[in-house]
């Protein structure tokens, strides 16, 4: 990920975090999830360009997995590492609570737009209070499933994802052409 998604995934971590106060893995990644892939599925566009690997307990995104192990001192990373911009922006729990975080800093709510926000804030409400085991057998929906079915622990496809969230096959083909398009002129940018 490059500084500007990494960037915009922090202040979507903190606002969830400033919405819900110290929350545990599970409840973060879930509430996170469940608002990308409706977003992506009503918007056409991601809320964060992390990649949710498919992992026992329901989709993870990784980036952000990693950053907050490094939070937690159970990963290494070098000063230069742009998980430290994550990281630094959360306080892990007690030695026995280490999976709870809170925010120690703001979101900037200069990198969430109105719609973000309004599927962020549906996540928050539905599932912010449901116990961690609802929420991960609720993560393993359909594109979970086709990522764990191939090997577990591997990423899970978006347009999967965006399918998962209510998308019409239509509309899933339009995303990948979307891709496409922006792929190649990327390529000849």
């Amino acid at each position: 990920m490059d500084r500007c998604n990494v960037e915009k995934l922090k202040a979507v971590m903190l606002y969830i975090l400033k919405k819900c106060g110290a929350t545990d893995y599970i409840h973060l990644f879930k509430i996170l999830y469940f608002a990308e892939k409706e977003h992506y599925a009503m918007y056409g566009k991601r809320i964060t360009n992390d990649t949710f690997i498919a992992m026992e307990h329901g989709p993870v995104p990784s980036f952000l997995y990693n950053a907050l192990k490094l939070a937690t001192k159970q990963e290494k990373a070098s000063a230069d590492s742009l998980l430290w911009i994550i990281a630094d922006a959360v306080t892990p729990g007690s030695a026995e609570l280490y999976y709870f975080f809170d925010a120690i800093q703001e979101p900037d709510m200069d990198e969430l737009s109105k719609a973000e926000i309004a599927s962020l804030d549906k996540s928050i409400a539905e599932n912010k209070d449901m116990s961690p085991w609802d929420l991960s057998d609720k993560s393993h929906d359909e594109a979970w499933r086709a990522a764990w079915d191939v090997a577990q622990n591997s990423a899970m496809n978006p347009y999967k994802i965006a399918k998962a969230g209510g998308a019409s096959d239509g509309f899933v083909e339009y995303l990948k052409e979307q891709d496409e398009i922006d792929a190649f002129l990327k390529g000849n940018g």
